[in-house]
């Protein structure tokens, strides 16, 4: 009975945190996110290759091997947590937010 409990918990934890994200993601503006948030950065492009984006060595998100290199998961977390470079956005950014930006920077992808 305990194993069928642990089992149901984990699967409704895994649902709200993997799918759930994903369906209200549909209906949020992410282009308008990255726009606001992320542009002056990564450029309009995704390249990085702004002024404020070369000094602190943004990821070019036009370059196969950087793409290759990160799964959509690794993406939320850097977005979510940023990193010794990048602001993190978990506090300006829901969840749902956040999930929504992964298809935009996968889209600059060549």
């Amino acid at each position: 009975m305990l194993n069928r409990i642990l089992i149901i918990v984990f699967l409704q934890a895994a649902f709200g945190y993997l799918v759930l994200p994903e369906i209200m993601a549909d209906d949020i503006d992410a282009q308008g996110i990255y726009t606001k948030r992320c542009v002056i950065c990564h450029g309009e492009d995704g390249s990085g290759q702004t002024d404020l984006g070369s000094g602190l060595g943004a990821s070019d998100f036009s370059d196969k091997g950087v793409q290759d290199g990160i799964t959509d998961e690794q993406i939320v977390e850097q977005i979510a947590n940023g990193s010794d470079k990048m602001f993190p956005f978990k506090d300006k950014l829901s969840e749902e937010e956040i999930h929504a930006l992964v298809p935009i920077v996968r889209a600059f992808a060549k």
